[in-house]
């Protein structure tokens, strides 16, 4: 398994040291699924483990999709061409722009591609002396470049099929509801998510329900659309006596736009600013090696927009903000779930591999942040909590003489207890498995950036919640 992200707090969990180890977690695998029947399962599609009967049951959506293994490829190609190389995709357009000059060769000569081998060793130093300050909070640009390259690329593939599940019950909801007869736009809000495995999982994820007509925007549908317009211009040209009633030449050319799209909303303790723009950019660029199946850029941009950034054109946004959840103001918490770039309204959550941080660090202030978030989400909101097995967050309780006894509570039941105890009747269950494996095609995936910085398979366990009126 790989270490934990610097998540929203500086104090981790007390499983750290085993996680950090960069190793897959394969001896605990569950004796009655042998790994070759759960690889089977994972290439049909097919849930590859039940830890209950009352799991199961309880069960009401299908967690199991996955995205085309060139759409993986483009993602991992998306992790290297961000992070690899010295420059963003802007800075290597305008180096390009820029080659035979002086200052272009000056630029050439001084850059230098990061030593992955040699970050990777460092990150995994300050992570068994748990030193998480110098390994995330107070990590240069380089260290957390090379953390991304090394673990987030391979979650990010794990991530990618999750999202894809709850993103097509979010489109499918909206669909059915009555208050409208379009998909709106998605607005994720990932704590801990600094470190960009969420970010690409996300958008790789959009683009897959893209391509299969789940949600609108498609190069091909973008293409259609214009041309419709441009058609509809000239037929209204021809009209004679146009009512005041007829839509503008700027109200038509705005038609494409209206595909719903994607903003996203990465908080993080450490400053993962560079990291979060350097993957964004490069998820709208064709720099990243594609496919004819799946071509870059990762997510499309409508062709007409030659003098349109390609965030506008795309309908896509990453947004950073460094924050410590744990200790946030009221005011910036609803800032958080409802001030997004766009001015959406949040309606999905994400806790990947964080939240048994926030229990560790204090029960009581990660209890607090989950009951405050509960406040503030509309109804339909989904909240997705992903973390290693077993996870267990130790409490220290006062004996009323000076001294403290430390009990240790499952992550699960202390989730379970916040949410469906605590806060009653305002969420329910939706989904839920003790221990789940994700394994990489490693057969047909490239992911070559440096020694040390392999892909590897991930066991983890999974909740999903939805907000109820």
């Amino acid at each position: 398994m790989a270490p934990p992200k610097s998540g929203a707090s500086r104090k981790q969990s007390k499983d750290v040291r085993g996680r950090a180890s960069g190793k897959s977690d394969k001896k605990n695998a569950p004796a009655s699924v042998p790994r070759r029947k759960a690889q089977d399962q994972q290439r049909r599609g097919e849930q590859p483990e039940s830890t209950s009967t009352e799991e199961t049951d309880q069960n009401q959506i299908d967690v199991s999709a996955t995205i085309p293994i060139t759409l993986q490829q483009l993602l991992l190609n998306v992790f290297k061409t961000a992070l690899l190389s010295p420059s963003t995709p802007s800075d290597a357009q305008a180096r390009d722009e820029d080659a035979g000059t002086e200052e272009g060769k000056e630029k050439e000569t001084i850059e230098e591609p990061l030593d992955i081998k040699s970050l990777i060793q460092t990150i995994k130093s300050h992570l068994y002396n748990r030193d998480f300050d110098s390994a995330f909070a107070d990590a240069d640009e380089k260290l957390l470049r090379a953390y991304a390259l090394r673990w987030s690329a391979a979650r990010a593939l794990g991530y990618s099929g999750l999202f894809k599940s709850l993103l097509k019950v979010l489109v499918e909801d909206e669909a059915s509801s009555k208050e409208s007869s379009t998909p709106r736009s998605a607005h994720v809000v990932c704590i801990g998510g600094g470190a960009g495995a969420e970010i690409v999982a996300l958008a790789a994820a959009w683009r897959n329900l893209m391509d299969e007509g789940l949600i609108s925007g498609t190069q091909r549908e973008l293409s259609d659309a214009l041309e419709g317009v441009s058609l509809e211009d000239k037929k209204d040209d021809e009209e004679e006596g146009a009512s005041s009633n007829t839509p503008s030449q700027e109200q038509k050319t705005q038609q494409p736009a209206s595909s719903p799209g994607l903003s996203i909303t990465a908080v993080d303790i450490g400053d993962w600013s560079t990291v979060v723009e350097r993957l964004s950019s490069t998820l709208l660029s064709p720099l990243a090696t594609g496919s004819k199946s799946h071509p870059a850029p990762l997510l499309p941009v409508s062709p007409s927009s030659k003098d349109t950034d390609a965030t506008t054109a795309s309908g896509f946004n990453a947004d950073f903000k460094r924050l410590d959840v744990l200790s946030l103001p009221d005011l910036d918490l609803v800032s958080l779930f409802h001030s997004s770039p766009s001015s959406l309204t949040t309606n999905l959550v994400t806790l990947m591999f964080t939240l048994n941080e926030l229990f560790s660090t204090s029960m009581a202030k990660a209890t607090s942040f989950l009951l405050r978030t509960t406040d503030l989400l509309a109804a339909g909101t989904i909240l997705l909590v992903v973390d290693s097995p077993g996870s267990y967050s130790t409490l220290k309780l006062n004996k009323g003489t000076g001294e403290q006894q430390e009990r240790q509570y499952p992550m699960k039941f202390l989730l379970d207890h916040t949410l469906l105890s605590v806060a009653k009747g305002k969420w329910e269950k939706i989904y839920s498995q003790d221990s789940r494996w994700w394994r990489r095609d490693a057969a047909r995936l490239w992911y070559e950036v440096g020694e040390g910085a392999g892909l590897e398979d991930m066991r983890y366990q999974i909740h999903v919640y939805r907000r109820l009126e």
